[in-house]
């Protein structure tokens, strides 16, 4: 079916329902899914036709994100080519409780694109679960079909974008020889969960998930038992109480990982997935010495997770390296730049101050280790079996880390 606005048009699967309000025309899938019902919107406007048009739209629309719904994650940001028209391709995740999800929050995905041809302004916004997206999905196939229709068929839109001109990225804008918007101005969100976490020390922490692990449940006593009586997880004589039970459950019956972010003092966040929810132990943002002990639905999981390890998005580079231990941890612990010739795009890598995070499964074993820069996305480092061999750094632009992250967890360590 076509989906016909002012000037743009698309195509949706036939049996989509197509609804027109003022200002947009939307289509819905005929059926929900966990109280959700996955739709596209097409909304157009008017805009002054200038080199960086589509770099202020994307941004500002970047920009505009914290204000709408909060807890919203955007973790990745393209720049495609489609029908001789350049657009942008905006993907993030935000948090709902739909009815049917009895109170627990989800994930939606949210794919937008934009484009801008002959003074118009497209943005085609894609939404459904996270949760039943896969790569290659058949509803992103929606967005490819985003084109403009022959000039005769055009009628102007009634709205007109006023954006201010993009604050460009000078390097991206250089090496790719078209304007790119700075994407700093995407940050981490707060933490939104259906209930809100605990506050623990960390020795309360320590001794719920150690008390968990080894299946022991006597008494707590000290600090730990009055920070758990706190909570409600256990009761006046230190033992669990029927919640405390529920938490510990999860340590003993889900899928326990550890992320990691090396470093003079390291800091984990801990969390352990069953099919229908998580339970997590994350450093509190602001009080270092506190630790916050909560859960979220299993279908929130990688919202929250990207929002952790600050997974916002960087224009896609290729970067190749091998570096020996020593300069890895010279560079990470004091950004001292190993020597050596590169290609631009692991020069410009290696300008950036760099963070150390691993991922690792309950027995111990690593299964993903990467450098996060604040500018310039992650890369991906390979421990080699051989003790002194060089260590193999990538980051491969058409394999995004988000991707590997959510896809090593999903497939419980094995991603194919």
């Amino acid at each position: 079916m076509q989906l016909v606005g002012s000037v743009f048009t698309c195509e949706v699967p036939d049996d989509w329902r197509e609804v027109r309000q003022p200002g947009c025309v939307i289509a819905a899938a005929p059926r929900a899914e966990a109280g959700f019902t996955a739709n596209v919107v097409l909304r157009e406007s008017c805009i002054q036709q200038r080199p960086d048009a589509l770099a202020s739209v994307s941004q500002a629309t970047l920009r505009g994100v914290r204000g709408t719904e909060a807890g919203t994650t955007v973790f990745h940001v393209e720049a495609l080519t489609h029908l001789g028209a350049e657009h942008r391709r905006l993907w993030m995740l935000t948090p709902v409780a739909p009815e049917a999800a009895q109170g627990h929050t989800l994930s939606l995905l949210t794919i937008q694109d934009l484009v801008v041809v002959q003074g118009f302004v497209a943005e085609l916004t894609l939404t459904m679960l996270f949760a039943e997206w896969r790569l290659h999905h058949p509803y992103q196939a929606i967005l490819d079909t985003l084109h403009p229709m022959p000039v005769a068929e055009h009628v102007t839109p009634p709205t007109t974008a006023d954006v201010p001109p993009a604050v460009l990225d000078q390097w991206a804008t250089a090496r790719d020889g078209a304007p790119r918007e700075d994407l700093s101005v995407v940050q981490p969100p707060p933490l939104v969960l259906s209930a809100a976490p605990f506050t623990l020390g960390g020795e309360a922490a320590d001794a719920f998930v150690t008390s968990a692990q080894r299946r022991s449940f006597a008494p707590f006593t000290g600090q730990a038992r009055q920070d758990l009586l706190a909570t409600g997880l256990v009761a006046e004589d230190g033992l669990l109480t029927s919640a405390g039970f529920w938490y510990a459950d999860h340590v003993l019956s889900g899928e326990g990982w550890t992320i990691t972010v090396v470093g003079s003092t390291s800091r984990k966040f801990q969390f352990w997935v069953t099919d229908s929810s998580t339970l997590f132990v994350a450093p509190h943002p602001e009080q270092p010495e506190q630790r916050l002990l909560g859960y979220c639905h299993s279908n929130d999981l990688f919202r929250i997770l990207l929002g952790w390890v600050h997974a916002t998005p960087a224009w896609p580079m290729n970067v190749t390296m091998t570096l020996t231990r020593a300069e890895l941890e010279t560079k990470v612990e004091r950004d001292v730049t190993p020597p050596g010739h590169h290609d631009p795009d692991t020069t410009e890598f290696l300008r950036q101050p760099w963070r150390y995070l691993s991922l690792t499964a309950s027995d111990g074993e690593a299964h993903l280790n990467w450098i996060h820069t604040p500018m310039r996305g992650q890369a991906l480092n390979w421990a080699t079996p051989t003790p002194g061999a060089p260590l193999p750094i990538r980051q491969d632009p058409d394999q995004p880390f988000w991707l590997r992250l959510t896809a090593t967890i999903a497939e419980g360590g094995h991603p194919r």
